[in-house]
């Protein structure tokens, strides 16, 4: 049995040895060295801040160096889990209130930086136009420009004749360009049916 155990012993060690080199390049000594503690910690402790919110690059699905992915929580100031009572705590009385024809449940209500569409007394939707000439996303204003909000905001997560798609678990916000010119005509953020 010792000698049984011996050359098991030796087998192991001899497959542990020769293992090593089955791993990855990036696991080699030369890429490790790229990988140092510190410049590995400061990688992964990276943030941005946007005014008085600080998101952490963890979690938000984006790989060490990539953009950031903006939570969009609030656009102009409200989220999509607002109610009536809040909005009227953040944006005031509104210029006009309108209803929609089709449906009667519906109101939206007519700021100057925006519409928004409220059903049941809960925020549905933000629509911007570009006439707004700024939007704000998460606390950052922003210009309403195609090319500023793309760089900003990153690689969509969907592409559509009409525009780009930016999605965060219930929430989405579309930029809508001209097909023609690619010119930004306005934003919306709302509810999405999936996750």
């Amino acid at each position: 049995m010792k000698r049984l155990s011996k050359w098991w012993l030796i087998g192991a060690a001899a497959i542990g040895l020769t293992g090593a080199s089955w791993s990855s390049a990036e696991d080699s000594p030369a890429a490790l060295d790229k990988l140092s503690y510190p410049s590995a910690l400061a990688a992964t402790e990276q943030t941005l801040t946007v005014n008085t919110a600080v998101y952490e690059e963890s979690g938000t699905g984006a790989e060490i160096g990539e953009p950031v992915k903006w939570p969009l929580e609030r656009v102009n100031g409200i989220a999509v889990t607002d109610d009536l009572k809040t909005l009227y705590e953040m944006k005031g009385k509104p210029n006009a209130e309108e209803t929609d024809p089709l449906f009667k449940d519906e109101r939206i209500f007519v700021y100057d930086d925006c519409r928004i569409g409220l059903y049941d007394q809960f925020v549905q939707y933000v629509m911007v136009p570009v006439q707004a000439g700024t939007i704000e996303i998460d606390g950052k204003m922003l210009e309403m420009k195609a090319d500023t909000l793309r760089q900003t905001l990153g690689t969509p997560d969907w592409t559509g004749e009409d525009g780009i798609v930016y999605k965060r678990g219930q929430r989405a916000l579309k930029l809508f360009l001209d097909e023609r010119t690619g010119k930004l005509l306005s934003v919306h953020y709302f509810h999405t049916a999936t996750d």
